[in-house]
């Protein structure tokens, strides 16, 4: 029974160390629904990381190694990465400058950064910023779908090419006429 109760109480720190850790990782406005597309940013962007990038830099026309630099210099998050390059290019800042000034203030989040940089919440820049957010989101669940369907036809083209390949092997693929 004691070492029931202990695994339990491990299992529940555990549990709470774990959502302490993503909760830690989320990034931070102060707009709930910003805040919100933002995570969803960082749970799609795992999927395809080179494909978020490349995105953000289409969408925001700042180069990707620029974009990847910032990620991997400051250890942003997805989300994080994507507030960057917004506020980047709104501000018409490198978003190198911009990722130091976020880590040189992190606890205080994005919102106070961007109402630094005149960006105001209910602003056209931040609403254009919350409509990109969730566009962005929007963009990458439908390339997942893609590359999920494009995944499946081409296990089902292996499949086919499996049972042809065997069906040859047991002679049932021989037509009339055809010695065996």
């Amino acid at each position: 029974m004691k070492k029931i109760l202990t695994a339990t109480t491990c299992l529940v720190f555990l549990a709470l160390l774990v959502h302490g850790a993503a909760f830690a990782q989320q990034a931070k406005t102060g707009d709930r629904k910003l805040d919100s597309w933002l995570g969803k940013i960082n749970e799609r962007a795992k999927a395809d990381p080179d494909g978020f990038i490349r995105q953000l830099s289409q969408k925001h026309n700042i180069p990707e190694e620029e974009i990847r630099q910032a990620k991997e210099r400051h250890s942003l998050s997805y989300g994080d990465t994507y507030m960057a390059t917004a506020l980047s290019r709104i501000s018409k800042r490198p978003i190198g400058v911009v990722a130091d000034e976020y880590k040189q203030n992190q606890g205080k989040g994005w919102g106070v950064m961007a109402m630094g940089m005149g960006i105001k919440p209910g602003s056209p820049e931040f609403k254009q910023m919350k409509a990109n957010a969730r566009g962005s989101v929007g963009h990458m669940k439908t390339i997942a779908k893609a590359k999920k369907k494009q995944q499946k036809q081409e296990m089902e083209r292996e499949r086919e090419l499996d049972r042809r390949i065997k069906d040859e092997a047991q002679g049932k693929g021989q037509g009339k006429g055809k010695k065996k």
